[in-house]
């Protein structure tokens, strides 16, 4: 009878860890499903929607910065300046050295600073941005104009943000076609 209990403990043991890896698989499923939904909502210009899904996306892999990066950007789409500190702020806190949310983060936190009148702050988010993203390898040329802005001290609000716009839609369809994980883990 004590032999039964042993191979009924292993098989119980064995389940759990089975069920733990169905849960995992699970949790990555939907973290991959809801960036990249989150994305294509950003892209199409559904700035609610991709909030929601992005929103999902981070709660699923809460170590992530992508995500919350990509919400707090959806959320300046929308002008809601505040809502997009915050995301841009916890993502901030999740990155680990300069990749790629950090590089969204930089960009957004420089033009919500640039709105707010606190230009310090701006300049030194826009020097960060610049400094990281051209770096990058997947940037573009979008960043010439940028640092040009940033050395003069001549920040033209309109146009950094049409150009940090038009660099991060490049960048992000880069990282999407080479995957979210090249550079930011």
């Amino acid at each position: 009878m004590q032999g039964m209990k042993k191979p009924g403990a292993l098989g119980m043991v064995l389940l759990l860890i089975l069920l733990a890896s169905c849960a995992s698989t699970g949790s990555h499923v939907t973290y991959r499903t809801n960036l990249s939904d989150g994305y294509t909502s950003l892209v199409n210009r559904q700035y609610q929607t991709a909030i929601q899904q992005l929103v999902v996306a981070s709660q699923s892999d809460p170590t992530k910065a992508i995500p919350l990066a990509l919400a707090g950007q959806a959320a300046y789409q929308m002008g809601n300046y505040g809502q997009a500190s915050q995301y841009l702020s916890q993502a901030e806190k999740l990155v680990n050295g300069p990749d790629a949310a950090y590089v969204i983060i930089k960009g957004y936190q420089s033009l919500i600073a640039f709105r707010e009148n606190k230009r310090e702050e701006g300049m030194t988010a826009l020097g960060e941005y610049v400094r990281v993203y051209r770096q990058s390898k997947f940037a573009d040329k979008s960043y010439v104009a940028v640092e040009r802005m940033h050395q003069s001290g001549n920040i033209v609000i309109p146009q950094l943000e049409r150009e940090i716009n038009d660099g991060l839609s490049f960048y992000e369809m880069k990282l999407d076609q080479w995957g979210w994980n090249v550079l930011s883990g």
